[in-house]
Order: structure tokens, then C-alpha cells, then sequence
């Protein structure tokens, strides 16, 4: 009887990583990746001005920002919902891709 054929293993640190989501996201990160339109709603809604703007901008550990995030994830409703509250050099923020929202929605064709 032959024994089992290895199986190719992963890194148990990128395992825990992928497993975990450990990607410094945000909670509008979180929601923009879960194409999330009530919470990504209620977050704008319960926000100050000030702080959504921080928000909004905040980066996680890739350089993505949650407008990046529901672009890259193709969420047409979450996308328009966000870019009412970017203005333009916010949108613009690269990911560590070199890529930014706005090139990401254009190639998904949102």
C-alpha cells in the first residue's frame, strides 16, 4: 500500500493571515468588502464629517481604501454610495499596486 501523496503546505503564518482577514481593514473596509450597502449607508449616516473623512481615506495594510475595496470586489451600489463623499484626490489614493479606485471601477466597467 503506497502512502498518501504529500500535500503542498502553506506557511502557517499565511494561513493564519488568510484565515483571519488580518488586513488592517477598517469597519467600512469590512463593509465595502462585504458589499455591505445598509452598513456602508448607516456608517456615513452616524459619522461626523471630520472622521468620515478619515474614514475614507484610511488606508489598510495592502494601500487599499473602502472605495478601492467595492471597486476591486465589483459592487456597483456600494461604489456610487461612496463617491458621493470622495472628492477627487481622495479617490485618487494608489493602493500599494500603484492602481486606484477609480482605475479599478473602470476595468471592472462599474
Amino acid at each position: 500500500m503506497e502512502a498518501p501523496a504529500a500535500q503542498p503546505t502553506t506557511p502557517r503564518k499565511k494561513m493564519t493571515k488568510q484565515l483571519t482577514g488580518k488586513r488592517d481593514d477598517s469597519a467600512l473596509h469590512s463593509a465595502a468588502r462585504a458589499g455591505n450597502l445598509v452598513a456602508i449607508k448607516n456608517t456615513i449616516e452616524d459619522t461626523d464629517e471630520e472622521e468620515l473623512a478619515e474614514l475614507l481615506i484610511k488606508q489598510n495594510s495592502a494601500g487599499e481604501t473602502p472605495l478601492y475595496v467595492a471597486a476591486e470586489y465589483g459592487y456597483y451600489e456600494v461604489v456610487r454610495e461612496m463617491i458621493m463623499y470622495y472628492d477627487l484626490v481622495a479617490a485618487g489614493i494608489k493602493a500599494r499596486n500603484e492602481f486606484d479606485a477609480l482605475h479599478i471601477a473602470a476595468n471592472k466597467e462599474i
